[in-house]
C-alpha cells in the first residue's frame, strides 16, 4: 500500500467554525465512513489509515470538534489490537493525535505512540520522516533531531528534507545535533540548503565538507557543478585540475567531463577531447554528461559541441521527468546558432524557451533583436 504523506502543521491559526448545516453534513459523512469501516464492506476493502486520519483531522480542525478525531482513533486502536506490528497505522494514529492535540496530555500520548512506531522498524524512511515531524509538532525537538540524525545513516536526502521541515521549531544552536558528522550527511544538507535558495549557507557547508573530507568525490562533483553553473572556470580548475587522477568508473564520468573542461581552458585540446570521449562512454551517453562534454569542447570544436548538446536534448526529451532540463540545452544551442549566424535556428530555439519561460529576459531580448521588433 502506498503510504500517505503525513502533514506537519507549522502554525495554529484560529479556525472558524463551519455553518451548522455544513457541520452537520460533515458529521453525517464521518459517521457513514466509520460505519462502513466497521461494517460488511470492511472485509472487502483494503484498510486505508491515511484517508481515515486525513478526513478526521480535516473535520476536527475545521469544526473545532474533537469527535471525528476520537472516532478515527477508536478505529485505529481496534486495528492495532488485531495487527499490533502495523507500524504504518501506528504512525498515522500518532500523527493524527499530534496534529489535533490541544493539551500536554494529548501531546504526551502522541509522543508515546510515535516512540512505539519507531521501535517497530529499524530503518523505515517514511516512519522516520513522520516521526520527526510529529515529535516537533509535540514540542519534542530533541526526539525529532535524534530521529533525523538516525535517518541520515540510511536515507540522507530524505533526512535533509525533514531537517529543513522541522528547522522552524528548533533553536539554531540545537540544529547541528540532527546533523551527524559524516560526509554524506553534510553533502545532503548542503544540497537541501541550495534547493531552498540558501546559497551562501550551502556554499559554506560544502566548503567545510571538502576541507574535512577532501577525497569525497560526490562533494567534489557537487562543487564542480556549482562552479560551472556560475561560469567560474578558475574555480573549476582549482577543484578539478587537468592533472587530477580519476578512476574510470561510471560514478566518475561527470568529474572526467569537468576535467575535460579544465584541460580545454588550459589549452590542452587533445586531452579535453579524450576526456569527453571517456566520460560519454563510461556514462552510456547520460544527458548531463553530454551537456558538460559539449561545454568542454565548445571553444575548440563547435561542431562537436553542437552534436553533444543535440544528443543531450533528445535524451532529456525522452522522459517526462527530465524534460524540464531540456531548456538549459536550448539556451546553449540558441547561443551557438547565433555565434554561427544561423538566425532562423536561433529564433526557433529562443521562442521555444519563451513558451516555457515567458518572463526570461535574455530570450525576450534575443527574439526582439532577431525579429527586428526593437527597431520599430
Amino acid at each position: 500500500m502506498e503510504q500517505p504523506e503525513l502533514k506537519l502543521v507549522t502554525a495554529e491559526p484560529a479556525r472558524p467554525r463551519e455553518p451548522a448545516a455544513v457541520a452537520f453534513g460533515a458529521a453525517v459523512l464521518a459517521a457513514a465512513a466509520i460505519a462502513t469501516l466497521f461494517g460488511a464492506d470492511a472485509a472487502r476493502r483494503p484498510f486505508n489509515p491515511g484517508k481515515l486520519a486525513e478526513s478526521a483531522m480535516a473535520r476536527t480542525l475545521a469544526g473545532n470538534d474533537p469527535q471525528p478525531e476520537r472516532e478515527a482513533q477508536d478505529i485505529l486502536r481496534e486495528r492495532l489490537r488485531r495487527v499490533p506490528l502495523d507500524a504504518t497505522s501506528r504512525m498515522i494514529a500518532a500523527s493524527l493525535r499530534a496534529e489535533t492535540a490541544t493539551d500536554g496530555a494529548a501531546r504526551a500520548a502522541a509522543v508515546a505512540q510515535i516512540l512505539a512506531a519507531t521501535r517497530l522498524v529499524a530503518s523505515d524512511e517514511w516512519v522516520s520522516r513522520g516521526a520527526a515531524r510529529a515529535f516537533a509538532r509535540c514540542g519534542r525537538t530533541d526526539l525529532a533531531l535524534r530521529e533525523i540524525a538516525r535517518m541520515f545513516g540510511y536515507a540522507p536526502d530524505s533526512a535533509a528534507t525533514t531537517l529543513a521541515q522541522v528547522e522552524p521549531f528548533v533553536a539554531p544552536e540545537q540544529l547541528e545535533s540532527g546533523l551527524p558528522e559524516t560526509s554524506a550527511a553534510w553533502l545532503a544538507w548542503s544540497e537541501q540548503l541550495r534547493a531552498d535558495g540558501r546559497h551562501g549557507e550551502a556554499d559554506e557547508r560544502l566548503a567545510a565538507l571538502l576541507a574535512r573530507w577532501p577525497d569525497y568525490l560526490p562533494a567534489l562533483r557537487a562543487a564542480a557543478s556549482v562552479a560551472v553553473g556560475r561560469e567560474r572556470i578558475d574555480e573549476l580548475q582549482r577543484l578539478v585540475p587537468p592533472a587530477l587522477v580519476l578512476a574510470e568508473t561510471v560514478d566518475n564520468a561527470p568529474l572526467i567531463a569537468f576535467r575535460a573542461r579544465s584541460k580545454a581552458a588550459s589549452g590542452d585540446a587533445a586531452g579535453a577531447r579524450a576526456d569527453v570521449l571517456r566520460a560519454i562512454a563510461l556514462s552510456g551517453g547520460a544527458p548531463w554528461v553530454l551537456v558538460q562534454a559539449g561545454d568542454a569542447v565548445a571553444a575548440i570544436d563547435p561542431d562537436l559541441a553542437r552534436d553533444y548538446w543535440t544528443r543531450a536534448l533528445y535524451r532529456l526529451l525522452e522522459k517526462p521527468e527530465t524534460r524540464g532540463g531540456a531548456i538549459w540545452v536550448r539556451f546553449r544551442l540558441a547561443r551557438q546558432d547565433e555565434r554561427e549566424g544561423r538566425a532562423g535556428d536561433a529564433l526557433r530555439e529562443w521562442r521555444t524557451i519563451l513558451v516555457e519561460r515567458p518572463d526570461d529576459g535574455e530570450a525576450k531580448r534575443r527574439v526582439a533583436e532577431l525579429t527586428g521588433a526593437n527597431r520599430r
